[in-house]
């Protein structure tokens, strides 16, 4: 059997179990294991026009051979895992779900900034080691009102990152390659730097860009050093983003104060990384755009883009890659 809107999942997952109670009535619902066999994939995607892909991706070949699909709906806002540009190439197109993601990670950004800020880890440690306050005090904590935050990207993510900071009466700053109209910068109150000069003043940091190759890398040995020495580093988009041996000298000097960080180079990382074993380092495990609200919000959204298909209309979200 063959189904016109499929979600790319193992059937286990609670996210697929979602996606199932969740699919409308109105299309060809079905779901498609990615453990199985190329040649059966390939069967049951015959006639399937919207492949949602939870979490996961095809290869650029693997998308030629299905010649009914016209939409690959990603449930991410990173796209990194699919070659837009060939897929295009071949008639299909590519939306993702950065709206709806990007308020679990902009309260995830934020999370991280206080948990380095108040050292919230070192202070859950001491509650149950018997040490008390004396483990999260043997360094100073700190207030994230009234700093300088630097948003680079102010996208759908970065956007919301900085809504949510106006109500700790920051100094919001960003910088992005794209021109932001006057009407958003002066909702927001923020003020567009060069990236340089963004780094030299911010007081934290937060990365909010897509991963391609101009920001491959962004975050490194210059970076680390154009910042202040107390400053920290928060990055929730993709962990090529920061060159890690960098960050970890620049952690490790004092270059930088601390970093918090929902994304490394290599997921899983490896149990010998330093970042999880420096007092100065908060590292969550790719979490950020994992809350409920967000994959319902992005189920929601990709099967109004699988009507669209079906009528003929083109998705919105569609993946515009930079080079």
């Amino acid at each position: 059997m063959t189904n016109r809107v499929v979600y790319y999942g193992s059937p286990d997952n609670p996210r697929t179990r979602m996606a199932v109670d969740l699919a409308p009535d109105d299309i060809d619902f079905g779901v498609v294991d990615p453990e199985l066999p190329w040649d059966e994939r390939k069967r049951l995607l015959a006639e399937t026009q919207t492949l949602i892909l939870g979490g996961l991706a095809l290869t650029t070949e693997e998308v030629e051979a299905l010649p009914n699909l016209k939409l690959l709906q990603l449930m991410s806002a990173g796209y990194d895992r699919v070659d837009v540009p060939a897929v295009k190439e071949l008639g299909v197109f590519v939306s993702n779900s950065s709206p709806q993601v990007a308020p679990a990670v902009s309260q995830h950004a934020i999370a991280l900034m206080l948990m380095v800020l108040n050292r919230i880890v070192p202070g859950v440690e001491g509650a149950r080691d018997g040490s008390w306050a004396d483990t999260a005090r043997s360094k100073p904590l700190f207030e994230l009102m009234n700093r300088t935050v630097g948003i680079v990207g102010l996208g759908n993510i970065g956007t919301l990152v900085a809504r949510r900071l106006i109500g700790f009466d920051c100094e919001l700053v960003y910088a992005d390659p794209r021109t932001i109209p006057a009407v958003v910068e002066q909702e927001l109150n923020v003020r567009k730097l060069p990236f340089e000069e963004l780094l030299a003043v911010s007081d934290v940091v937060t990365a909010h860009v897509p991963l391609y190759s101009g920001t491959t890398g962004l975050f490194n040995a210059a970076a680390f050093k154009a910042m202040k020495e107390t400053a920290i580093f928060i990055n929730t988009c993709r962990g090529p983003v920061h060159d890690e041996a960098d960050l970890i000298a620049a952690l490790e000097s004092g270059e930088i104060a601390a970093a918090g960080l929902d994304v490394v180079e290599e997921e899983p990382t490896n149990l010998n990384n330093p970042l999880l074993h420096m007092d100065n380092v908060v590292l969550t495990p790719h979490m950020a755009g994992s809350t409920e609200e967000r994959v319902e919000r992005a189920l929601l959204s990709s099967y109004d883009n699988a009507r669209r298909v079906m009528r003929g209309e083109t998705p919105t979200q569609q993946i515009d890659p930079l080079v």
